[in-house]
C-alpha cells in the first residue's frame, strides 16, 4: 500500500511540475483551489442545471452568471480561512 501511495505522490508531483505549478507564485495554492472548484461547482448539479433547459421550478442560469461565479470561486478558494497569507482578488 505504501508503494502505491508513493507512486501516486510521485506522479502528482511530476504532473504539477510539468504544468508549471511550482514555478508560479502561489502556484500550488491556485492548483488546490482549482482542484476544489472543479468537482464541487463545475462538474456538479449546478453545472447540469446551467446546461439544461429551464423548467417551471428553475429559471435558466445565464452564461454570464455562471462565468461570474466561476471566476469568483477559484480566487475565493485561494483566500480561504486557514491559509497564512490571503491572495488579493483578481
Amino acid at each position: 500500500m505504501a508503494e502505491k501511495m508513493q507512486a501516486a505522490l510521485d506522479w502528482a508531483r511530476q504532473s504539477l511540475k510539468e504544468m508549471g505549478v511550482f514555478e508560479a507564485e502561489d502556484g500550488l495554492r491556485w492548483a488546490a483551489a482549482h482542484g476544489i472548484v472543479v468537482p464541487v461547482w463545475r462538474n456538479s448539479p449546478v453545472e447540469d442545471a446551467h446546461a439544461s433547459l429551464p423548467t417551471s421550478r428553475r429559471k435558466a442560469l445565464h452564461d454570464g452568471t455562471m462565468f461570474a461565479h466561476n471566476t469568483w470561486l477559484t480566487p475565493a478558494g485561494v483566500r480561504c480561512p486557514g491559509l497564512e497569507e490571503p491572495v488579493p482578488f483578481l
